[in-house]
């Protein structure tokens, strides 16, 4: 599967397969999901991720920080507390990095905002 931005096309990540384990990276500043595979959140660790894709950075391609700085707060990385901090190539909001040193990294998609094929 290949997500894409829902307003203009753009492949958003390389090709992903669905992951159907039951184990999570849970630990800071290490891999919530290994780079390949996707998962749809269950709203468990994430808050207010429930029935969101979950990938890893590494996979991200044709994505960007947000211009608003106010959206790139964090310590040590992003925390994403203050709405989606990540945007395509063509500026359009498309997800919300987690990579804060007190969290496990992940790349959390607006569903409402992009199409998977």
């Amino acid at each position: 599967m290949i997500i894409y931005c829902k307003k203009c096309g753009l492949p958003l990540t390389k090709n992903l397969e669905h992951y159907t384990g039951t184990s999570f990276g849970e630990a800071d500043r290490q891999p919530f999901i290994q780079p390949g595979f996707y998962t749809i959140s269950d709203g468990d660790y994430f808050t207010q991720s429930e029935g969101k894709t979950i990938i890893n950075a590494e996979d991200l391609i044709n994505v960007m920080n947000h211009t608003d700085k106010s959206r790139l707060i964090g310590c040590c990385g992003l925390d994403g507390l203050d709405g989606p901090n990540k945007i395509c190539k063509n500026g359009h909001e498309v997800a919300t990095e987690k990579s804060d040193c007190w969290m496990p990294r992940a790349i959390i998609f607006e569903e409402e905002k992009i199409i998977k094929k």
